[in-house]
């Protein structure tokens, strides 16, 4: 009965600690990044793109994508619907602040996940 206890015990140190360990990994790792958001509007007769620093809500012209400038970096920004939309309806393109988790690298580039 001694040992069945004491490897509860020990089962129940151990999940608790992974619990904890876990828990700490999913910590909030946002970030704040500062710049302008510039709107890459698609031509699809050239097959190019425009990119435009918006001054009205960019939800009205066709799908496109978006990147904020910073003074050293430039961030794609992905991320679910609604905080693009966000973006999208927001008038304000320069000197913006947006929040969200940075991936990349200086080799592969850098992507703004927003939230």
């Amino acid at each position: 009965m001694r040992n069945l206890k004491l490897t509860t015990l020990t089962l129940i140190f151990g999940l608790t600690l992974s619990i904890f360990a876990a828990t700490l990994s999913y910590a909030d790792d946002s970030k704040t990044v500062q710049g302008n958001v510039i709107c890459l509007i698609p031509d699809y007769a050239k097959g190019t793109v425009n990119p435009v620093i918006a001054t009205h809500p960019c939800d009205g012209l066709p799908p496109h994508q978006h990147v904020l400038v910073t003074e050293t970096r430039v961030y794609s920004l992905q991320g679910l619907q609604d905080g693009l939309m966000k973006i999208e309806r927001n008038p304000n393109r320069t000197n913006v602040k947006i929040t969200g988790k940075v991936e990349g690298s200086e080799q592969n580039g850098w992507i703004l996940f927003v939230n």
